[in-house]
């Protein structure tokens, strides 16, 4: 088996030979191994001895150059297309893509690994790479519909790197939708990617609110990607021409899981809350009425957010949280209950909030001093509201 030194000599090899190469293709387009890197790459994936930090140390000199990447995504074309769970390392593969980066487009200060300015330069080709991301995404696939490892970990190589370079980012809709109906994470990383193409490209997706609706469980406080179905909910219900009735029912929806919430938790919702309203001023109504708890008319079990009957109802979970035992929750609660700003709360500081700023917050927090006595002592002897003789009889 390949150690991690002999890979650097390979690396260091590849670098040597290709600095002056010679021959007829040289003069005609520019130079870059490409056949010699797949090689390497392919022995990477076959090597089950060496770790991928280990690979990931080694390359990271490498990937500063805009040639390196451009050609490593053609080197992956190739190697998909004869990936093989039994013979390769589909995780190692994932982490490759993920570590290699797309080039967008070629500037005058990026380095080049093979720069030569006596032979042809380096042309960037936005089409032939593209042809080369959708290669990849397509020939994943299998791997994505047999691993959910794989699948989780593509879904946010798509979102964060690939739907923008592929010929058609439309095509990964069904796979996304797909993915909403999967529970946890993978749903998250769905939807976003939904998002993306509705945003960008104008994916037509009518039941989109419905599905963010039924996010909002009990199940989602232990989500890997909880921060990020915020974050998601808050750009979906950021206009202001959304149905009132669709937007009480995820005020509401907010309102009820702050009850079994985590701390941190509740100062999102109680902000998100915020922010909503301030967007749609008439549901003001719902912290101002005066629904008694037991007639309730909020169905928390309806899927479709119009028929929950939220606008009939009121925010008493809310003033039940006014009393947190936690200062900052209730203080972040009572907010909600006085004349609401007229700009938004910044929800990125909350979403980076966690269990151990808000300890460390409390623990530099300065407390009144309270008195531990009512009676001034006046002398060393018994004060006068020692009840001890009144209860206790002391023998000798």
């Amino acid at each position: 088996m390949a150690t991690i030194s002999e890979f650097k000599q390979l690396f260091d090899k590849f670098l040597r030979e290709n600095k002056c190469p010679t021959g007829e293709i040289v003069k005609k387009k520019y130079y870059f191994p490409v056949d010699q890197l797949k090689t390497i790459y392919t022995s990477m994936l076959t090597t089950t001895n060496i770790q991928w930090s280990q690979f990931q140390q080694m390359l990271i000199n490498y990937v500063e150059n805009l040639d390196f990447c451009y050609y490593s995504w053609e080197c992956f074309s190739l190697i998909v297309q004869h990936l093989n769970t039994d013979k390769t390392n589909v995780y190692m593969f994932t982490n490759l893509l993920g570590f290699i980066k797309i080039p967008t487009e070629k500037n005058e200060d990026d380095k080049l690994l093979f720069k030569n300015n006596k032979r042809p330069q380096f042309k960037y080709n936005s089409e032939q790479l593209k042809s080369w991301v959708t290669v990849v995404w397509d020939d994943m696939k299998p791997f994505m519909l047999s691993n959910i490892k794989i699948r989780r970990d593509m879904l946010t190589l798509l979102i964060e790197k690939i739907q923008m370079h592929l010929n058609n980012p439309l095509v990964t809709a069904d796979f996304l939708m797909d993915s909403l109906d999967t529970p946890g994470p993978i749903a998250i990383l769905g939807l976003q990617g939904i998002f993306i193409l509705v945003k960008d490209y104008n994916l037509e997706c009518p039941n989109i609110y419905g599905k963010l609706y039924n996010f909002f469980t009990t199940d989602m406080f232990n989500y890997r990607y909880k921060t990020r179905l915020f974050y998601l909910a808050d750009i979906f219900l950021r206009s202001t021409h959304l149905p009132e009735l669709l937007v009480a029912a995820f005020v509401k929806r907010m309102a009820r899981l702050s009850l079994v919430a985590p701390p941190t938790d509740i100062q999102i919702m109680a902000a998100f809350i915020g922010n909503l309203l301030i967007r749609h001023p008439p549901l003001k109504v719902l912290i101002q009425s005066d629904s008694i708890v037991s007639s309730d008319p909020y169905i928390f079990e309806e899927k479709d957010p119009l028929k929950s009957n939220a606008l009939n109802s009121s925010l008493w979970e809310l003033v039940s949280l006014k009393q947190h035992i936690l200062p900052k929750v209730g203080k972040s609660v009572n907010f909600l209950f006085k004349k609401l700003p007229q700009v938004e709360w910044d929800m990125s500081e909350l979403l980076d909030d966690s269990y151990e700023s808000m300890i460390d917050e409390e623990y530099k927090t300065d407390f009144q001093k309270v008195s531990l006595t009512y009676e001034k002592p006046v002398s060393f002897s018994v004060p006068l509201s020692n009840h001890m003789d009144d209860l206790w009889t002391l023998d000798d």
